[in-house]
């Protein structure tokens, strides 16, 4: 972990350092509201370091809310990743099934919009690697109520169905605002009320 983060953070803030623990020993499903600006991304990076600790080539998935975003993450996660365990292969979905079909197979980490994972994920009876997804990141999640947000909905539902038939566990982290509700979301994700964490707008 100190090789990703060494030439950029000193130290973690706050925020960062009190969902370490959740995010990072753990595999429970968690849920950050934080305001703008005070580096979520990295505690969502905890549970992707988490993961790749189990050297078992799990992948994950991180939906983003807009095309724009999904560009911006996949080259900041190139640079940081590249070299981590021989090197990490992150993706962006296209919005073409055959070609997406492909990139989640040599994927470790998959980038898309809700709709991008709504085309892929629906048809997961007949996709393992749908199915063997470890790990859904759930960006800006507080858009879950604008025009995205049914999208997401039906997605986050899914994450928590799928295992529920085929007894491989999805974690789902998920990050956004500070949430007057987020008590309630939390527990929508299956996340415990220990790893509901939602910080002062301030």
């Amino acid at each position: 972990m100190r090789r990703s983060y060494s030439n950029t953070i000193q130290t973690f803030n706050k925020i960062q350092t009190q969902v370490f623990q959740a995010l990072y020993s753990s595999d429970e499903n968690v849920f950050v509201g934080a305001p703008t600006g005070s580096s979520k991304t990295i505690c969502a990076e905890f549970a992707l370091l988490k993961l790749w600790n189990k050297r078992d080539n799990s992948r994950a998935d991180c939906v983003e809310p807009y095309q724009e975003i999904v560009d911006q993450r996949v080259a900041e996660w190139r640079r940081k990743f590249g070299n981590v365990q021989g090197g990490k292969e992150i993706v962006s979905l296209t919005g073409e099934t055959s070609a997406d079909l492909r990139l989640l197979e040599k994927g470790d980490v998959i980038v898309c919009t809700p709709s991008q994972w709504d085309v892929l994920s629906r048809r997961w009876r007949q996709r393992k690697n749908v199915q063997t997804v470890a790990l859904l990141i759930a960006d800006e999640i507080q858009l879950i109520g604008g025009e995205v947000g049914p999208t997401y909905k039906v997605i986050i539902s899914r994450t928590r169905y799928v295992p529920a038939q085929t007894e491989i566990k999805t974690r789902v982290v998920a990050c956004g605002a500070s949430l007057a509700n987020a008590r309630d979301l939390g527990e929508w994700i299956g996340a415990p009320l220990h790893a509901i964490f939602n910080f002062l707008p301030r």
